[in-house]
């Protein structure tokens, strides 16, 4: 029973997709990291779903032990390529593209962050280092480095 056990749990974190495998090594884990304008905690999980075919990234930001915002992202395999929606729990919604160059994913796409928000176009990297990932909100920006919080 605890084979069958270790191979479902196996089973759940793998990735399927080829575009999507340089995010596996955060699959099964949560991270956390400061928020923007190091206004708190951010917390992200992720896990492959759908037999690995996406993966869902969930995250809350916590501001004093108390949670201000929560959003969810899919990231699916559309060929080669890699895109991405956001939805939060302020009305928020983005989408776009991601691209995976030497360590780094690329994000671009448009975002509002509230549900009467214009929409803006975003721009952020990821950064996979030893301790775990960097985010860079924008060119020449502090990184905020996400370590293993599971």
């Amino acid at each position: 029973m605890n084979a069958l056990l270790t191979m479902l749990a196996a089973a759940s974190t793998s990735v399927a997709q080829p575009a999507l495998q340089p995010l596996s090594y955060l699959v099964g884990h949560c991270w956390v990291g400061e928020a923007p304008g190091n206004s708190g905690q951010d917390k992200h999980c992720f896990e492959a779903v759908f037999g690995g075919q996406h993966i869902r990234d969930r995250h809350a930001v916590t501001v004093g032990g108390r949670e201000v915002c929560a959003g969810e992202t899919i990231y699916s395999a559309k060929g080669p390529s890699v895109i991405f929606t956001y939805w939060n729990s302020l009305g928020g919604l983005g989408t776009g593209n991601a691209s995976f160059i030497a360590r780094e994913w690329h994000f671009t796409g448009t975002i509002h962050a509230t549900a009467d928000g214009a929409d803006e176009p975003m721009s952020t990297t990821w950064r996979k280092v030893d301790a775990g990932y960097e985010v860079l909100d924008a060119p020449g920006a502090k990184p905020r480095l996400f370590k293993r919080g599971d």
